[in-house]
C-alpha cells in the first residue's frame, strides 16, 4: 500500500468541511467506460437480505434482548416551557422493580457539555428524568412516582412572533449577488408568491432506541442510528473513552430519514443507566414519544419575487424565508434553490432562523431544499403564466451549466434530458386537454418541478474484500443499511469487479467493531462514498487472483479474463471455474482494502431531475388526489435499478404527503403538539399511492471516482410537492397560500 494524505472537501447536505483523507495510490481504478457492458451493475437484483426482512427474521435494535436487561422509561415535559419545582427521585427509587433513576440534578458520568435531562424544559416532550427497572411496567410506575411539579413559563411557537422579538438561533443569513432590488424594479415582468410549508415528522417505522451494556470500561451499544461511527464518537467523548473501547452495532434500521444521525438521547441515557446499575439497559421510544421528540422538518414562511424579460429570461430573484428552527439545529438551506437552480445574475436570499419552543429541528430527507423548491418552483410557474410560456420551456430557457454561487462547472448535468424524458412519459403536450370539462365533475391538471440537490459523496470511506478457497468473497464496509439496500449495492459492485456471481458474495456492515469506516447514511452520501471504496478493494483482489491464475494456467495475466465465476483466455483455450485456482489457497485468503478518493478540484457535484404530477380535484369536497407522478432523476450510474426505484417511490410518497396531508400541529396557547401520534398525523396509506413512473438518464459521471454514481436518497422528494401544487393550480386556476392542500385550504382557495 502506498498511502498518502489528500486534503479535500467533504460535503453533507450542502455544508462543506475541509478534511484530510487517507488514500492508497493503488485505489485509483479507472471508471467503467460508458460503452462497457457490465454483467451485474445496472441490472435489477433483489436485496441480499430481502428474504430475512420479508419473513421477519431480522433483528432491529428494539428486538435486542440481553441477560439481566433492564427497561427504561422517560419522564417528558408536558409543557412547552417550564421549570421543575419538585421531583421525587427517592419515591421512584423505592418503587418495586426500579433499579436506577436519573434526574436533572443527578451526578452524571457524562463529560458532554449538553445535559441530557432538563430542569427547565424548553419544549413539550423534552426529557426531564429517566427510570430503569426490571420490567417496562415497573419503569413506568417509577416515572409516575416522580410526581413532577412544574412551574409553567411563557413560550413562543409562532416563528413570526420569534422574528418580531429578535429570537434567533443564529444570525439571519443575507446572501446576495448583484443588485436584486434594482434588477426587479427594471424587469419587464414580475411575479410574487407567498407560501407557508408545514412542519413534518420523519415517522420512521422503527422509533429511536438503544440497548447499552458495559464490560468493565468497555461499552457495547446497539443503536438505531444512521451513523454508527458518529454514534461511537459521541459515546466515546461523552464517557471519556477511547474509540476502541466503544462498539456500536446496527444490525438493521427501520428507517431514519435524517433523524438518527448520531447517538441521540436514547443511547446516552441507556449507557449512563447501564453504568449506574451495572446491568444492560434498553431504552426505546414508544410512538407518542417518537412523534414528540424524534425530530422534525421545520415549518417555513417564504416569499419569492421574480423578474424576467418578456422572452422568459430571469433578471431578478428576491426571496426571504422564516424557518421555525425550534431550539436550534443547523440552518437549513431553504433558499439554496433560489440561489442555484437557474441562471440569474441578480439574486438576494434572506433567511431568518426563528427560535421557538419546539424541539431543535433535525434533518429530514432533503432538509431545506425540498421546502425551498416547493415555493420557488411555484413562483416559476406563476412567471410562466404571466409570460404565457410553457412552464417546461421557461425552465429550459434558464438552464445553466455552472454553479451560480461558485461559478464552477458541474461534474455532469443531464437536466435537459430529464425534462425531455419526463415530458415524453407524462404526455406533457396533452396537458391542456386535462382541463376540459369532465363528466365526473372533477378538475384535472398537470404540473412540473425541477430537482436540485448535492449527493456527490466523498472521503473518508473504506472497505475490505476477502476471497476464500471456495471462491466466495466477504465484503466488509462501514455501511449501516437503513433500508435502502446499500449492502446489496456493495455486493453487486464487488461481484462485478471480481467477476464472480452475486450469490457468492456476502456483505457485512453495521458494526464499528470491524473498524472499517463509512459515512453517515444521510445527505445522499452512501452510494457515491462507499461503492468506489468497495470497487477499489475488489480490484486489488482481482489483480492478485489473475496473477495466481496465470501461475496455474501458465499464461500471462493480461491474456486472462474472469467473468461469472469462470476464467477465460483470449485464445479460447481456457474456460475454467474460479475454484480451479482458489481451491489451491487452502486456509489462506486473498485480501484487498480500498478507500474512496477525493472529488475533483474545480467542479461542483449536484444531482438534478424533473417530476411531473397529474392530479384531480373535487371542487365540492376540496379533495385532491394524485393520479400519476413521473420522476426522472440524473444521479449518474445506477448500480441497482430495483433498489433505486424503491428509493424514488419512497421519496415521492413522502413529498406527496408533504403536499397533501402531513402537518405537525401545535396548540398556540399551550405550545403542545396536538397530533403527536398516528391517529391524527396523516401519513399516506396504500390507498393513497398513485402510479409512479421512474426513469433515469443513467449516464455515469465521468469526473467522480471509479463508479460514476451520485446519491439518490434525497433527490426524489425534492420536487414532488411543487409539482403537485403546480398541477393543482393548473387544474383549478387557483393557488393555496399554504401546504398541505387539506380540504379546508382547497375550498378556501377555490372560493
Amino acid at each position: 500500500m502506498t498511502a498518502r494524505f489528500v486534503k479535500t472537501q467533504k460535503e453533507m447536505e450542502g455544508r462543506y468541511e475541509d478534511v484530510w483523507a487517507l488514500v492508497d495510490e493503488a485505489d485509483d481504478v479507472e471508471n467503467w467506460s460508458l460503452e462497457e457492458e457490465l454483467e451485474l451493475v445496472g441490472k435489477p437484483a433483489p436485496r441480499l437480505d430481502g428474504k430475512l426482512r420479508a419473513t421477519g427474521r431480522v433483528r432491529y435494535t428494539a428486538d435486542v434482548r440481553l441477560p439481566g436487561m433492564l427497561h427504561a422509561a422517560v419522564l417528558r415535559s408536558p409543557v412547552a416551557h417550564g421549570r421543575v419545582r419538585s421531583l421525587d427521585l427517592d419515591a421512584a427509587r423505592q418503587t418495586e422493580g426500579v433499579r436506577g433513576v436519573l434526574g436533572p440534578e443527578s451526578e452524571l458520568s457524562l463529560t458532554t457539555r449538553n445535559p441530557i435531562l432538563a430542569a427547565e424544559p424548553v419544549y413539550a416532550g423534552q426529557p426531564i428524568a429517566v427510570v430503569a427497572a426490571d420490567t417496562a411496567e415497573a419503569a413506568r410506575a417509577g416515572v409516575e412516582a416522580l410526581a413532577l411539579d412544574l412551574e409553567v413559563l411563557p413560550h413562543v411557537i409562532d416563528p413570526q412572533d420569534a422574528v418580531n422579538e429578535q429570537r434567533f438561533t443564529a444570525e439571519p443569513a443575507d446572501d446576495a449577488r448583484g443588485d436584486a432590488e434594482a434588477a426587479l424594479a427594471a424587469s419587464e415582468v414580475t411575479v410574487e408568491l407567498e407560501l407557508e410549508t408545514p412542519a413534518q415528522l420523519q415517522t420512521a417505522l422503527e422509533p429511536h432506541g438503544a440497548v447499552a451494556s458495559w464490560d468493565g470500561d468497555r461499552l457495547s451499544a446497539w443503536v438505531s442510528t444512521q451513523g454508527m461511527f458518529a454514534c461511537r464518537e459521541e459515546l466515546s467523548l461523552a464517557f471519556g473513552l477511547r474509540k476502541d473501547d466503544v462498539r456500536v452495532r446496527v444490525d438493521f434500521v427501520g428507517g431514519g430519514f435524517g433523524a438518527k444521525q448520531g447517538a441521540g438521547f436514547e443511547a446516552l441515557a441507556a449507557a449512563e443507566l447501564a453504568r449506574v446499575t451495572g446491568r444492560p439497559v434498553r431504552l426505546v421510544n414508544d410512538r407518542h414519544a417518537e412523534q414528540l421528540d424524534g425530530g422534525r422538518r421545520g415549518a417555513t414562511k417564504q416569499t419569492v419575487r421574480l423578474g424576467a424579460t418578456k422572452d422568459g429570461t430571469l433578471t431578478a430573484i428576491d426571496a426571504d424565508a422564516v424557518v421555525a428552527m425550534g431550539q436550534g439545529g443547523w440552518m437549513f438551506p431553504v433558499l439554496s434553490p433560489a440561489r442555484t437552480l437557474y441562471r440569474c445574475a441578480d439574486v438576494r436570499a434572506l433567511t431568518f432562523p426563528a427560535k421557538t419552543n419546539l424541539r431543535a429541528q433535525n434533518a429530514f430527507r432533503a432538509p431545506g431544499v425540498m421546502e425551498g423548491v416547493a415555493a420557488f418552483e411555484q413562483a416559476m410557474d406563476e412567471l410562466a403564466l404571466a409570460l404565457d410560456i410553457d412552464p417546461l420551456e421557461l425552465r429550459r430557457r434558464n438552464h445553466v451549466d455552472v454553479d451560480q454561487v461558485s461559478g464552477l462547472p458541474y461534474t455532469s448535468k443531464q437536466l435537459l434530458a430529464c425534462y425531455d424524458r419526463a415530458a415524453e412519459l407524462a404526455g406533457w403536450e396533452r396537458r391542456d386537454e386535462l382541463r376540459s370539462k369532465q363528466a365526473d365533475g372533477l378538475l384535472r391538471g398537470m404540473g412540473c418541478a425541477t430537482q436540485i440537490w448535492w449527493g456527490g459523496g466523498g472521503p473518508p470511506s473504506h472497505a475490505t474484500v476477502r476471497l476464500d478457497a471456495d471462491g466466495h468473497a466477504l465484503v466488509v464496509t462501514g455501511i449501516q443499511d437503513i433500508g435502502t439496500g446499500t449492502l446489496t449495492g456493495a455486493g453487486i459492485v464487488a461481484a462485478e469487479e471480481l467477476g464472480i456471481p452475486l450469490a457468492n458474495v456476502r456483505v457485512v456492515g453495521g458494526d464499528t467493531g470491524h473498524n472499517v469506516y463509512g459515512p453517515v447514511a444521510g445527505g445522499s452520501m452512501t452510494t457515491p462514498s462507499v461503492m468506489p471504496a468497495v470497487r477499489s478493494a475488489a480490484a486489488k483482489v482481482r489483480k492478485t487472483l489473475l496473477q495466481l491464475a496465470s501461475d496455474v494456467f501458465e499464461i500471462a495475466p493480461g491474456d486472462l479474463d474472469l467473468r461469472d465465476g469462470r476464467f477465460h483466455s483470449k485464445d479460447g483455450a481456457i474456460d475454467a471455474e474460479v475454484t480451479e485456482v482458489t481451491e489451491k489457497l487452502g486456509n489462506a485468503t486473498i485480501d484487498g482494502s480500498g478507500s474512496r478518493g477525493p472529488n475533483p478540484d474545480g467542479y461542483v457535484v449536484n444531482t438534478f431531475g424533473c417530476q411531473i404530477a397529474q392530479v384531480s380535484v373535487d371542487p365540492a369536497l376540496g379533495e385532491v388526489r394524485v393520479a400519476r407522478i413521473v420522476a426522472v432523476h440524473d444521479v449518474g450510474r445506477i448500480v441497482n435499478p430495483l433498489t433505486a426505484s424503491s428509493q424514488v417511490e419512497g421519496g415521492v410518497l413522502q413529498g406527496m404527503a408533504f403536499a397533501l396531508s402531513e402537518e405537525f400541529v401545535i396548540d398556540p396557547t399551550t405550545g403542545v403538539p396536538v397530533n403527536a401520534h398516528l391517529d391524527d398525523y396523516k401519513v399516506p396509506t396504500i390507498a393513497d399511492v398513485p402510479e409512479i413512473v421512474i426513469d433515469y438518464p443513467n449516464i455515469a459521471d465521468p469526473n467522480l471516482p471509479n463508479i460514476g454514481s451520485k446519491g439518490l436518497g434525497e433527490p426524489p422528494i425534492v420536487p414532488t410537492a411543487a409539482a403537485i401544487a403546480n398541477a393543482f393550480a393548473h387544474a383549478t386556476g387557483r393557488r393555496a397560500k399554504a401546504l398541505p392542500l387539506t380540504r379546508d385550504r382547497v375550498l378556501e382557495a377555490l372560493a
